[in-house]
């Protein structure tokens, strides 16, 4: 499945109203915050009771799984293009198989839960709360929206003489090019994989600048202790761009008009059944893009010099964060 959906769940009560555009959408919140009832509201409709008091206005079919219990396979295989909802009581969710079952599926699933789940690769754009809009009472309905909890990540600013230590989440081309910048003073290092983002920060010294830059789009399980630690910790800057190859095409190193209109609105073109998470699809297009000449030919494992240039660096440079170009800059001098 592709695209943004536009979906209305209401009854003479409640009115829930949000857009899922990912093939993983994550609602997170404490108790008495509107997630079951969202839940409640969907069986109440799938339950044969279309005609009573729930509407729903989707373009696509809405599922629900309750209590689903060990039948989740057989249910799944049933469904296709559709947004399935899964609360947290539907421990699977929490399973490698599901995972896999994820992978390569048509459908869209949106998964209630206060816990990570790092067997899924989703994104931290893509993690929500659910907030309640007013002082209603009844019988005048509750309008309830998705907001994003990871909206706003922790930004700092390193002094000129500051030693900054750099922590990338892969150790191939994005630690490549971010690397190029320490010439001087300071280091660029990785945490060979997102996982490993958190152990890697906890390891640096508390009294040095840390920086740490990761692929957003499938960094959704690791993002809240990540955040967590940066905030206690302080002189830390987080930068969670949509993944390294993202970063390279939306800086203009690849001049396609194409280009464009996919970084524009790139739920259009990614399909969930093809492609786990938006880095894989990224990964890909760059990879794709370039491939007829050799001296641009983007490879994940092994970053081209091409892309260290002076000429490449100051394109990715001008759409970094301002904090963050301000590190590499004094780190380059």
């Amino acid at each position: 499945m592709k695209g943004s959906h536009h979906i209305i769940i209401e009854s003479a009560r409640l009115r829930y109203e949000f857009d899922i555009k990912r093939n993983i959408t994550i609602i997170q919140g404490d108790s008495a915050t509107g997630k079951t009832t969202l839940i409640e509201l969907l069986s109440d409709y799938r339950n044969g009771r279309k005609n009573g008091p729930v509407r729903i206005e989707a373009d696509v079919p809405c599922e629900v799984f309750a209590g689903a219990g060990d039948r989740w396979r057989e249910m799944l295989t049933l469904i296709e293009d559709s947004i399935v909802f899964i609360d947290e009581e539907n421990r699977f969710i929490r399973s490698k198989e599901f995972a896999e079952a994820v992978k390569n599926s048509t459908n869209y699933f949106v998964l209630i839960t206060r816990e990570s789940l790092p067997a899924l690769p989703y994104s931290i754009n893509e993690i929500y709360g659910i907030r309640t809009s007013g002082k209603y009472h009844f019988p005048e309905k509750v309008y309830h929206e998705f907001y994003p909890i990871y909206g706003k990540l922790p930004e700092q600013s390193a002094g000129t003489k500051e030693v900054v230590i750099m922590i990338t989440e892969d150790s191939g081309s994005g630690n490549q090019f971010f690397n190029s910048f320490f010439v001087n003073n300071g280091k660029c290092i990785s945490a060979e994989g997102n996982s490993r983002v958190y152990s890697t920060m906890r390891k640096q010294d508390v009294g040095r600048f840390l920086s740490v830059v990761a692929d957003g789009a499938a960094f959704g399980a690791f993002v809240a202790r990540v955040i967590e630690y940066a905030r206690k910790r302080g002189k830390t800057l987080i930068y969670l761009p949509e993944s390294f190859e993202w970063l390279l095409l939306k800086s203009g190193v690849v001049t396609d008009k194409e280009i464009i209109k996919i970084l524009e609105h790139p739920e259009t073109y990614i399909d969930s059944s093809k492609y786990m998470s938006w880095e894989q699809f990224f990964t890909e297009l760059l990879e794709n893009t370039t491939k007829e000449e050799i001296a641009k030919h983007y490879q994940k494992s092994k970053l081209p010099p091409y892309y260290i240039s002076d000429s490449i660096r100051a394109k990715v440079l001008q759409i970094l964060p301002d904090e963050l170009r301000h590190i590499l800059e004094i780190k380059n001098d």
